[in-house]
């Protein structure tokens, strides 16, 4: 069982490092079918940061 456990574990490592690459990110979403969420535009990004900031500020 943890045999398996470890390769389980080194799979997914694997994995992580190679969808860490942006370009095998897009090939792996379109591969497997999955959806891939757009970029936010400049403005909303900014905003969406913006009002995280003011969360994080408010946070005691």
């Amino acid at each position: 069982m943890a045999k398996r456990d470890k390769a389980v574990h080194n799979l997914g490592e694997a994995v992580r490092q190679f969808i860490s690459v942006e370009d095998n990110r897009h090939h792996v979403h379109k591969m497997l079918g999955l959806e891939v969420e757009p970029e936010l535009p400049p403005t909303l990004a900014s905003l969406f940061e913006a009002i995280g900031k003011t969360g994080r500020d408010e946070t005691p």
